[in-house]
């Protein structure tokens, strides 16, 4: 059986203060937004769902789960029943956000380029070298590095704001929030930022599964041929 997953107080009001701004961010769209919505409040369709979150707009409303991390995202086994409720009603979209804190700011640097077409490939032949030699931790980290480029460019290419101080999660959100992942990608990466974190800041791991370089350099991929064909499209 899973253990109730516990906050401090300070846990439970920043998840509070970071529930308002996504509450803001929805205003901000011009959508009418209810916290925390009761059943009545609901469509009859989602009458059972817990949800944090409803978002209503004449052309289209949002139901809104939103989790601390990513340990309640795997404990609550809803969250596919609720996006597959969803997706059958027209005009409705399910969102899911992680709101843990990032573990770190990212400092400003104004000499800090976006990476070329040809960067980016570069560093994947570089990622794919280590991962043969042996180096798993360190293609992981680096693969992250690549994906997080690739993550800009796609958010970019779909009209979205991604620079410079867009944080991982931030953009793991907006990638799902705008259908450009799905909900098993965004369970995935979450996992994987988590490792990342974990071998950037020196934690010792008994083991990294070879398939999360793969899986990175995948979506990595992916975004970028998606990139290339919006833009070509356009």
């Amino acid at each position: 059986m899973n253990k109730p997953h516990s906050h401090s107080p300070s846990d439970a009001m920043n998840f509070e203060q970071r529930l308002n701004l996504v509450a803001d961010r929805f205003r901000s769209l011009g959508y009418k937004v209810v916290l925390r919505p009761t059943p009545d409040e609901l469509p009859p369709f989602a009458k059972d769902f817990k949800l944090e979150l409803l978002a209503t707009r004449d052309d289209g409303s949002v139901l809104v789960s939103a989790k601390a991390d990513a340990i309640e995202v795997e404990t609550d086994p809803n969250l596919p029943r609720y996006a597959l409720v969803n997706d059958q009603q027209p005009g409705w979209r399910f969102d899911l956000y992680v709101l843990a804190p990032e573990t770190q700011p990212i400092p400003e640097n104004r000499e800090a380029k976006e990476p070329s077409e040809e960067d980016i490939g570069r560093s994947l032949a570089e990622v794919e070298r280590m991962f043969q030699a042996g180096f798993v931790a360190q293609a992981v980290s680096a693969a992250w590095a690549v994906l997080e480029s690739a993550m800009r460019q796609r958010l970019r290419a779909a009209g979205e704001q991604a620079g410079w101080g867009t944080t991982p999660r931030t953009m793991l959100n907006e990638l799902f929030s705008s259908g450009l992942i799905s909900t098993a990608d965004l369970r995935h990466l979450e996992k994987l930022l988590q490792l990342r974190t974990a071998i950037v800041h020196g934690f010792a791991l008994e083991s990294v599964d070879p398939n999360a370089v793969r899986r990175l350099v995948e979506t990595a991929r992916r975004m970028l041929t998606e990139s290339q064909m919006v833009k070509q499209t356009a």
